[in-house]
This record gives C-alpha cells, structure tokens and sequence, in this order.
C-alpha cells in the first residue's frame, strides 16, 4: 500500500474546506429563508387583518342598504380575523402541516383554495400593473 502523497493530502484538505463552506452556506441560506418565511406570515396576516376590516365595513354599508344581511357579512370578516389570527400564533411548521392535512382530508378544499389564491394574486399583480402604467401617462 502506497503512502498518501502531499497533494493528495492537499485535495483531501480542500475537499474539507469547501465541505465545511457548503455546510456554513446551507445553514446560512436556510436561516434566511426562514427569517423571509417569518416576514411574509406576518405580512399576509396584517393583509388579511385589513381585509377583514374592508369587509366589516362593507357589512355596515350592506347593512344599511339591505337590513337584515350585514351579520352574515361580518360572520364572515370573523373569520378572517380568526385567520388572521392564527397565521400570527402558529409557526411555519404548524402551518405547513396543516396544509398537509388539509391535503390529505379535504384535497377538493385545498385545490379551491389554492384556486381562489391564484385568482386573488392574479387581480393583485394586475391592479399594481394598471396603477402604474397610469401614473406613466400623466
């Protein structure tokens, strides 16, 4: 059997280095994943918070308009507040399970979900891209 020669103890030695490299990249990549994961939960749960006002206060102008039909109305901002809610409480990985199970229990559910999800960012990308092509005109 041969002796290891000095390069190839050099390649061994880089080979560590740029392991260990690797290593610290992942880690750091991965906690700043997270750290973006953290910031957008918060974000969508202050969006969904202003939604659900938007919706309490078309339910009074409902109100006023039809008696009678503002309560289901604000039943339905409740949930939203609750949603709200819950995104903030719950971690990335309680959410992301449940979306699992979601999945697993009620797949018709999440695929609409995700359907109207689509729909709601398409409308979104789309008003921001109007906004600011008029801005352009003027």
């Amino acid at each position: 059997m041969t002796e290891p020669t000095t390069s190839d103890r050099g390649v061994s030695k880089d080979t560590a280095t740029a392991s260990n490299e690797t290593s610290q990249n992942a880690a750091s990549l991965k906690e700043t994943a997270a750290t973006v994961a953290r910031q957008q939960k918060e974000a969508g749960a202050e969006r969904l918070s202003g939604i659900a006002g938007a919706v309490h206060a078309a339910a009074d102008e409902l109100e006023r308009q039809v008696p009678g039909t503002g309560g289901y109305v604000h039943d339905a901002a409740a949930r939203l507040d609750t949603m709200a809610s819950s995104l903030r409480e719950r971690s990335l990985s309680e959410l992301a399970d449940g979306v699992r199970h979601l999945g697993r229990d009620r797949p018709l559910a999440l695929f609409g979900g995700a359907v109207l999800a689509g729909f709601a960012l398409s409308r979104f990308l789309k008003s921001g891209q109007e906004d600011g092509s008029s801005r352009h005109r003027t």
